[in-house]
């Protein structure tokens, strides 16, 4: 499917776009408009639209993707945080009766039902707007993000940018790496690299209760560095402060006790917390994690 014909073409309606609204894009706000026609129309085909689809876009700016979107998909909401931008986007695409502007920030609103995500999303909100999406039902989303911030999404066990991100979003969803975009694709060219990258949430996870794993992960990857038995034992002393202290030996007991808290799998850490839960007990496990949070 073309939406726009060439490069050539993407430019020109960015260009003339922001001169007719007299703006400049707001460094701030991360507003890097694609200019490269190209990698839109990767987006869509990979988005695989169809007419019962009904789209989100998060960062939807001048609606260089949000056009392309409506011509395929039952429904397109595209929000946008900028009220300039948001109006400029109602009075262009007004003949379009599938397009639904909604002006506010994304992370903090509520989002609308949707089963597929198609956003270039800004880069300072990668992470929150990531875990909210994780947290609503949908087929498939395809996200633009900071390059060094999607090479988390799939790091490995054990090296330097396996985190609790890593943990959380491969619980919850199995993403793949698509394509790198390169800043000249943007306008104005951002400084560091993007990947286009495919998120399918996953229809079963191994954890029940997600935030209390979540609690978890975040405690444990706060000390990632740290062996599990010294995690444990420190977490496990600050109760016994409270009078509310259970036997040492716990310790003794739990798997991957000598390894190191980055190195442990997702399937290591969901054997832990659930090993961990069954020893101490799920009220105790509560209040320990919780004194542990503050």
């Amino acid at each position: 499917m073309v939406c726009w014909n060439s490069s050539s073409e993407l430019k020109h309606y960015v260009f003339e776009s922001l001169k007719k609204l007299g703006k400049k894009p707001s460094y701030r706000k991360g507003q890097n408009f694609l200019v490269d026609a190209s990698i839109i129309h990767f987006q869509i085909d990979k988005a695989q639209i169809s007419p019962s689809d009904i789209v989100l876009e998060i960062g939807s700016g001048l609606g260089n993707l949000t056009l392309c979107l409506a011509k395929l998909a039952k429904k397109v909401y595209a929000i946008e945080s900028d009220k300039t931008l948001a109006k400029f986007l109602e009075d262009t695409t007004e003949s379009y009766s599938n397009i639904e502007i909604i002006v506010g920030d994304a992370v903090k609103i509520d989002l609308p039902t949707f089963n597929k995500c198609v956003s270039n999303l800004p880069y300072q909100i990668s992470s929150p707007i990531t875990f909210k999406l994780l947290e609503h039902s949908f087929d498939l989303a395809i996200l633009m993000f900071q390059k060094e911030f999607a090479q988390r999404l799939f790091a490995e066990p054990g090296t330097k940018d396996y985190s609790r991100v890593t943990v959380m979003a491969n619980l919850k969803a199995s993403c793949d790496y698509l394509k790198t975009v390169k800043p000249s694709s943007y306008f104005p060219q951002p400084k560091i690299h993007s990947s286009i990258v495919s998120i399918q949430k996953k229809k079963e996870t191994l954890i029940r209760n997600h935030d209390d794993f979540r609690l978890l992960i975040t405690l444990l990857f706060s000390n990632k560095k740290k062996i599990v038995r010294s995690v444990f034992s420190n977490l496990l002393k600050r109760k016994a402060k409270l009078n509310m202290y259970p036997k040492i030996d716990i310790i003794d007991s739990l798997p991957y006790a000598e390894r190191r808290i980055f190195t442990l799998s997702l399937e290591e850490l969901v054997q832990l917390y659930n090993v961990t839960k069954t020893k101490i007990g799920e009220d105790m496990w509560s209040d320990i994690i919780s004194l542990n949070m503050r």
